[in-house]
């Protein structure tokens, strides 16, 4: 990287900013991702409004909303945050590197975003975690291999303190706002470290 900084302040940043910004507007998701998921506090989805001409009880319109917030809705669009940082940071490398063909770069985000997909589904109907949980996971799992591709002991502990913040000790808005405040100041950390070739010269 000669005299350059490391490059893994940039997905750090990416991902604090991104968890910031899904915080700021999270109202707009908050409730799934369907049409008919309500967007407010309230819920009306179903209640005792007919489905095909039947009306529903309120257990029965209870266990529906259910079943499609946790299926497909998460604390605020969690999930886009994930899909966005990722495809941001396959970008940022292909750019710095200047060493891939573009179908190449295409290829692996592409690939990339279908394995996320993927291990979150896997994530639900198999380990039947809640979509929060999912998102942090994914992320944690982002950040380990960005260590490993890195060789960063920073970034690991990034790793081991976002899980922390995002999983263990917090949940919801909270989570997300600590985490993004722990990979935050991983990237600030980044960005004033010394240059490799300078600190080796020193």
């Amino acid at each position: 990287m000669g005299n350059e900084r490391p490059r893994y302040w940039f997905p750090l940043a990416l991902l604090g900013f991104a968890q910031l910004l899904v915080v700021a507007f999270g109202g707009m998701w908050s409730g799934g991702w369907f049409a008919y998921a309500p967007a407010g506090g309230e819920r009306h989805s179903f209640g005792y409004v007919g489905f095909h001409g039947v009306e529903m009880s309120r257990e029965a319109a209870a266990a529906l909303d259910r079943s499609f917030d946790i299926a497909a809705g998460r604390n605020d669009g969690w999930l886009f945050a994930v899909l966005a940082v990722y495809l941001g940071t396959v970008l940022f490398y292909a750019i710095r590197t200047k060493a891939l063909r573009w179908w190449k770069v295409a290829a692996i985000a592409l690939g990339g975003l279908v394995g996320i997909v993927l291990a979150d589904l896997v994530g639900y109907w198999e380990f039947d975690l809640d979509g929060d949980t999912r998102s942090a996971i994914l992320l944690t799992l982002g950040l380990a291999g960005l260590a490993w591709l890195e060789r960063s002991v920073l970034v690991l502990v990034v790793a081991a303190a976002f899980v922390l913040c995002a999983v263990v000790f917090a949940r919801g808005q909270l989570a997300l706002v600590l985490s993004s405040l722990v990979v935050l100041a991983g990237a600030f950390a980044a960005l004033l470290s010394r240059p490799k070739a300078a600190a080796e010269e020193s």
